[in-house]
């Protein structure tokens, strides 16, 4: 993609940093989930800026919320309209400024190697027999480091009359192409071209979204936080809403999006006017999980809906939401969080959408649907339909995968990236642990060779803990502690080291998808050595075991070598 303006912001940059922490592998071979064609025309509305140019959205044929816009204070601009401006567009990370645009989003079952999307990736064939190539597309709303599945593109793909219609025109299939950086997903064996992958699309101007995954998981935060330039909706996860009752998570992936009415988004609190949970009970009956806060008993034990998350900032008490200043993600992604005996939770067997026919519940739209107050004689998205889907259980196994680029070259320059960077120095025999690029740059210019980028820098987690960094001149050591009591002794003048300041995050405890950090101590070589593999450590001569220092995301497999360090490693958690 040739470098503009717009490639240069914060958000582009962040989001094609190959990073992707304890990501779902929905498949065992990669798909295209679904590929839906919405949102016509309203992608980049010029002017759009403030609720005083709500005009613009309504003459795009965005759906609106004018009774919200009315409201004292004024609710934001992203709970009144699904559309937003050209700079708004560039400003989440899309390399450019499309106007008036159509826009898709595709889902892939596994994560993307996020330093090969472009546009140029995916060719549109129109059922008029036109093939277009998308103006921009990115890995946003579903950018956090355990997402990353969904590419949305722009484009003019089509209008709103629906198939078979005179004069309907959309999008009838597509396929990812090789634009001279091929497409790639992350899977179990590290990144796998996309190239030459199709699918035939849907249109939910004729059919609302769907789920096209629900999964069953032990809870785990590890990874689950954005990059710096797109953190405004966080923290968002489980535990950061529901602390301890966090303990299993039922993962809902969908086709487009969910919203209540095609503009703004769902609350924590809404599990039931979304969704019912089926289990089977050890008699062999069904029983129907209808709303949070109840156990249920299933013969085996009890399991709970505590709410729902991945939405909107974890706030402290979640009936006291304000429903128009709320502002959720609007990505792929909803977690059910569940509590209760892993037994009874094992036996879910099945997610179920309700429509409004059905007393009670509420239509689900993609967020490009009609609004609260859909202006009279326009086309809009179609609602969902009723829908079920049958859970994945996988208690045993998160399932997932992470992946980092290993050479210092594959990043930009920033002073906290989301992964730890290890560095040798062979004349004294020094390792130096960073997450900044500037530092290890300047470390290789000093003489310090590669190592790899052995495990994540944490960027939101209930148990964060910082790593604070001293560093001995004369021992050429440096210690790494989350301690307090070392901080303390380390911190005296006679100690004989310096205070580096906070070098990155890890993780207090263990949780899946984690692996514990070790710290070994050289006295020969007055070296501290941390390492997510044990046996490196424990094999390295003259090398004492100090324990486990924390935990966080391991990438790297269990050879450490330095041509292995230096490949691209991944780890299954």
């Amino acid at each position: 993609m040739t470098d503009t303006p717009a490639t240069s912001l914060p958000a582009y940059v962040e989001l094609h940093r190959d990073v992707i922490l304890n990501a779902d592998l929905w498949t065992s071979q990669v798909r295209i989930l679904s590929a839906d064609y919405a949102f016509e025309g309203i992608s980049g509305v010029p002017g759009l800026f403030t609720v005083d140019d709500l005009n613009l959205a309504v003459l795009a044929g965005a759906g609106v919320n004018l009774d919200y816009a009315a409201a004292d204070p004024t609710a934001p601009l992203r709970n009144l309209t699904s559309s937003g401006s050209p700079i708004g567009i560039a400003a989440g990370g899309f390399g450019g400024t499309p106007t008036l645009q159509d826009a898709m989003p595709v889902v892939f079952s596994w994560p993307l190697l996020p330093s090969t999307v472009h546009p140029t990736d995916i060719a549109v064939t129109l059922n008029t027999g036109e093939v277009i190539t998308p103006e921009v597309a990115a890995l946003n709303p579903n950018y956090d480091f355990n997402e990353r599945h969904v590419i949305v593109f722009f484009g003019d793909f089509g209008n709103r009359l629906a198939p078979g219609t005179e004069g309907a025109r959309y999008p009838v299939s597509l396929t990812i192409v090789d634009d001279g950086t091929p497409l790639m997903a992350v899977g179990r064996d590290g990144p796998e071209s996309l190239v030459g992958m199709t699918a035939a699309t849907g249109n939910h101007y004729a059919s609302g979204p769907q789920l096209v995954g629900a999964r069953l998981t032990e809870y785990s935060s590890a990874g689950d936080f954005s990059p710096a330039a797109l953190s405004q909706a966080f923290p968002n996860d489980g535990a950061a809403y529901y602390g301890d009752d966090a303990v299993f998570r039922l993962r809902l992936f969908t086709s487009g999006g969910f919203s209540p009415d095609g503009v703004s988004g769902f609350l924590p609190t809404d599990f039931g006017r979304l969704f019912k949970l089926e289990a089977t009970h050890a008699d062999g009956s069904t029983v129907v999980l209808t709303q949070d806060g109840l156990d249920y008993e299933l013969g085996v034990g009890t399991v709970r809906v505590v709410g729902i998350a991945d939405l909107g900032p974890a706030v402290g008490d979640e009936s006291a939401i304000d429903t128009l200043q709320y502002q959720e993600d609007h990505d792929n992604y909803l977690d059910i969080i569940l509590a209760g005996d892993a037994a009874a939770v094992a036996r879910l067997t099945t997610v179920v959408i309700p429509t409004a026919a059905e007393s009670g519940y509420t239509d689900v739209y993609n967020p490009g649907g009609p609004g609260r107050t859909p202006t009279e004689g326009v086309i809009f998205s179609e609602p969902a339909a009723a829908q079920r889907i049958g859970i994945e259980v996988s208690l045993d196994d998160l399932g997932t995968v992470s992946y980092a680029a290993q050479a210092i070259s594959d990043y930009d320059l920033d002073d906290d990236l989301p992964v730890v960077f290890r560095l040798y120095d062979p004349g004294n025999g020094t390792h130096l642990y960073t997450a900044s690029t500037v530092e290890a740059t300047s470390a290789l210019g000093l003489g310090y060779v590669e190592e790899g980028v052995p495990f994540s820098n944490e960027g939101s987690h209930p148990a964060l803990t910082a790593v604070h960094r001293f560093f001995s001149a004369t021992a050429s050591d440096y210690v790494l502690t989350t301690d307090p009591a070392e901080i303390a002794a380390l911190s005296e003048a006679d100690s004989g080291f310096g205070y580096d300041g906070v070098a990155f995050a890890g993780i207090a405890e263990a949780e899946p998808g984690t692996t514990a950090i070790h710290r070994f101590y050289s006295a020969a070589t007055a070296d501290h050595l941390y390492t997510g593999n044990f046996a490196e450590g424990a094999d390295a001569a003259g090398y004492e075991y100090e324990g486990v220092a924390w935990y966080a995301i391991g990438l790297l497999q269990a050879d450490t070598a330095t041509e292995a360090l230096r490949s691209g490693w991944l780890l299954e958690a």
